[in-house]
């Protein structure tokens, strides 16, 4: 037992001091994954945020959260004011804001090695956001490209980027090989599928047809095509496409 948490130590100290060289690069990527990774466990402890589709604000600490096909079905929270407690189901929230739990999110928020505050979006809570919380809004979905469309809370996880792509968690997404130490996974690989957002169109993107989809997300900017032209596109770096896209149009 002793071995595996020295291990685990010696591996977060080495992934913080490289996580720390790459924060003094101005707007690098360098091949990394730069979408938040998709949560399945949210702190009780930090205010939890909702906000209904009538525009009222509801904060308080999670008491419990319910999942239908991977998607959170409702949630409870201990009012943070009264200390009642109170439940929401998802067709009744327009967006909200959750603080991952613990040893969850010390690992995955050392992939963030970016910095694109200038795309901040007015619709967002910025300063939440900043403070390690992920957002969830409802959107109109069609699971798999094959469902009938329905209301879903979906994770957006290039929030810092988004202005003009949404990208959406997939829960039942694949991923690529895991890293692991001692028995013990400690970073999730690559997801294979997203769901994606552009021009108000939503859709399931997969690993093997993201060329497919490449005129629908990046054909709008002849400066993107060129710096990434579609024979060169490869999945491992679609969150690093998205942000060059993003900061392509900024200045267009």
């Amino acid at each position: 037992m002793k071995t595996k948490i020295l291990s685990l130590i010696l591996l977060l100290t080495t992934l913080f001091s490289y996580s720390q060289k790459e924060d003094t690069k101005q707007k690098s990527t360098n091949g990394k994954d730069l979408f938040s990774k998709v949560y399945n466990s949210y702190s009780g402890k930090k205010v939890s945020i909702i906000i209904l589709k009538d525009g009222t604000r509801a904060e308080g600490y999670r008491k419990d959260i319910d999942r239908k096909k991977g998607q959170i079905y409702y949630i409870k929270i201990k009012d943070k004011t009264t200390g009642k407690k109170r439940k929401f189901d998802s067709d009744q929230i327009k967006e909200m804001y959750l603080f991952p739990s613990g040893f969850q999110k010390m690992i995955k928020t050392l992939t963030h090695v970016y910095d694109a505050r200038q795309w901040e979006r007015s619709d967002l809570d910025n300063d939440v956001l900043k403070q390690g919380y992920i957002y969830f809004k409802n959107e109109m979905v069609s699971l798999k490209n094959k469902k009938k469309e329905k209301e879903y809370l979906m994770q957006l996880v290039n929030a810092p980027f988004s202005k003009y792509i949404q990208v959406y968690g997939d829960p039942f997404a694949k991923q690529t090989t895991k890293l692991g130490i001692a028995g013990i996974n400690v970073a999730g690989g690559l997801a294979k599928s997203y769901y994606v957002k552009k021009d108000g169109k939503m859709f399931w993107l997969q690993k093997k047809n993201l060329k497919e989809y490449y005129e629908t997300l990046f054909g709008d900017s002849e400066e993107f095509k060129k710096k990434h032209p579609l024979s060169d596109i490869k999945w491992r770096h679609f969150s690093e496409y998205v942000f060059d896209y993003t900061e392509l149009k900024s200045k267009e």
